[in-house]
């Protein structure tokens, strides 16, 4: 199983999301994350990977919750993600050999050309809300044909 982290950067120009140039997320946008590094904790991780992916200095992160990934048509779990949010950072954004970094205004979301799940919790987690949810994916990964999605106090 993968432990992993995603940070959502909101800021002025509204969100910055990355389209992944490698990996199970090649040709998606996404927000800046991925897998943790050994005996690296969540907060951590999100941090080092927003920096390697688009060069900002995060800080005051928000923790909405866990996402858990059942990927390829099975019930074993693939990926287990934390999920933050964050409109304080420092410096401008830049893509990578990770990914191009792009800005896009909350209303123009390109939810159809990433993950499946992201139209089920977006705007929870852009509404600052907390949350846990599961995502049964297909067995080509395209679509989720379960989910359970429980809000936090």
């Amino acid at each position: 199983m993968i432990e992993a982290s995603l940070c959502h950067i909101i800021g002025k120009n509204g969100l910055l999301l990355k389209k992944a140039s490698r990996g199970i997320s090649r040709g998606k946008w996404n927000a800046p994350g991925g897998k943790l590094e050994p005996d690296e904790d969540a907060l951590t991780g999100a941090k080092r990977e927003v920096y390697e992916e688009t060069g900002l200095r995060v800080s005051r992160l928000v923790n909405h919750g866990t996402v858990r990934y059942f990927m390829n048509g099975t019930k074993a779990l693939h990926t287990r993600a934390q999920i933050y949010s964050t409109r304080t950072f420092v410096g401008a954004p830049r893509s990578t050999d990770e990914g191009r970094v792009k800005w896009f205004h909350v209303d123009q979301i390109p939810f159809e050309k990433m993950w499946d799940d992201d139209k089920y919790w977006f705007g929870l987690m852009l509404g600052g809300s907390r949350f846990n949810a599961d995502f049964f994916y297909s067995r080509d990964n395209e679509r989720v044909i379960n989910f359970r999605l429980d809000l936090r106090g």
